[in-house]
């Protein structure tokens, strides 16, 4: 019998991964750079809105940090119930002076 991979992780192919019923903290690290390459500043009221979506596009969580590039999300105990068995999207966005998408469409798989 093989044992479980750890959950959650991140797949080569980019693709995020858990089981289901699982409860977890993930930190997510976004570079920010503008057009030119330079670093893009994080000021104490810009946020970052991460939300998952299930197939036909109805929102499933949403989770808003304020004030870093490198927001946690909580998967407890109430949320996971949310996340039966199947696949979903990631959709991140950075709101600032404009909005950025940072991740669109996302592969999520809940095992």
């Amino acid at each position: 019998m093989n044992p479980a991979k750890q959950s959650p992780r991140m797949e080569s192919d980019g693709t995020l991964r858990w089981y289901a019923g699982d409860t977890f903290s993930l930190t997510f690290a976004f570079t920010l750079k503008d057009a030119s390459g330079e670093p893009i500043p994080v000021s104490p009221t810009d946020r970052i809105t991460i939300a998952f979506e299930d197939r036909k596009g109805a929102k499933v969580a949403e989770f808003e940090s304020v004030g870093t590039a490198s927001p946690t999300i909580t998967i407890d105990a109430q949320k996971t119930a949310n996340f039966p068995e199947g696949v979903y999207g990631i959709l991140a966005k950075f709101n600032s002076d404009n909005v950025t998408t940072l991740l669109k469409n996302r592969k999520v798989v809940v095992e």
